[in-house]
């Protein structure tokens, strides 16, 4: 459990930090990847839920909400 708490409370530094210049998608990646492995999901629900959420995220702010996230190193390809 504590090491649950620590993570995610790491985890959001990490995305403070490092959101911008990496983007929503990257850091969204990396902080579900460590997020699920401290809870216990198996790397088989971890690997498709750390791939597909942070792009239905983006959706939902992006085009639904109206809320722009940071493309970070994607900024290029951003449409």
């Amino acid at each position: 459990p504590l090491a649950a708490v620590t993570g995610v409370i790491g985890g959001l530094l990490f995305y403070i930090a490092a959101g911008n210049k990496l983007g929503f998608h990257l850091t969204g990646i990396a902080l579900l990847l460590l997020w699920l492995r401290l809870l216990g999901a198996s790397w088989r629900v971890t690997i498709p839920v750390a791939l597909i959420a942070p792009l239905a995220l983006h959706y939902a702010f992006y085009k639904l909400l109206r809320i722009p996230l940071p493309w970070g190193v994607f900024e290029p390809w951003a449409f």
